[in-house]
C-alpha cells in the first residue's frame, strides 16, 4: 500500500480535526462527531469503496453514489472527497453528466486521474507555502 492509503476495515479516514468534516456550525459538528461514534462514517466509507470496486474503471459520480445509497449530496460528495484525499480512490479528469468520476485505487492504472493536492496556503509573513 502507498503512503496515506489504508484498509477501511481497520480505520476510518478522518482528515478534519478527527472527523470527516463539517460546515462550521454547531449542529454540523455534532453530526460529524455522531457519525464517528455510531460507526456511520466507517460504514459509509466502506460502502462507497465496495461500490466503487464493483464498478471497476467506470467508477461513480457523486450523483450515482447518492442514487445507489439513498444519501444526500453532502454525504455522497463528502465521502468521495475524504476517500480521494486519503488515496483510497482517484478522481478522473473526465466527467459524466457534468459530474467528476471517482474510481477505486485498484483501477487507477487503467484510467487518467488527478493526483490529490492540498490547496496551497501561504504564510502571511514570508509568503512561503505552509503545506510544503
Amino acid at each position: 500500500m502507498g503512503r496515506g492509503v489504508f484498509q477501511l476495515s481497520e480505520l476510518t479516514y478522518l482528515p478534519y480535526n478527527g472527523t470527516a468534516g463539517w460546515s462550521g456550525t454547531d449542529t454540523s459538528e455534532q453530526r460529524a462527531l455522531d457519525n464517528i461514534q455510531s460507526g456511520r462514517e466507517l460504514n459509509n466509507q466502506q460502502k462507497a469503496l465496495h461500490l466503487l470496486k464493483h464498478m471497476g474503471k467506470l467508477g461513480l459520480t457523486w450523483k450515482e453514489l447518492a442514487q445507489e445509497t439513498g444519501w444526500h449530496h453532502g454525504t455522497a460528495s463528502g465521502v468521495l472527497s475524504v476517500l480521494h484525499q486519503s488515496g483510497a480512490i482517484v478522481r478522473l479528469y473526465s466527467a459524466r453528466n457534468r459530474c467528476k468520476i471517482y474510481v477505486h485505487q485498484d483501477f487507477k492504472d487503467d484510467v487518467k486521474y488527478v493526483v490529490y493536492k492540498k490547496p496551497e496556503r501561504f504564510c502571511p509573513h514570508c509568503g512561503n507555502n505552509i503545506n510544503a
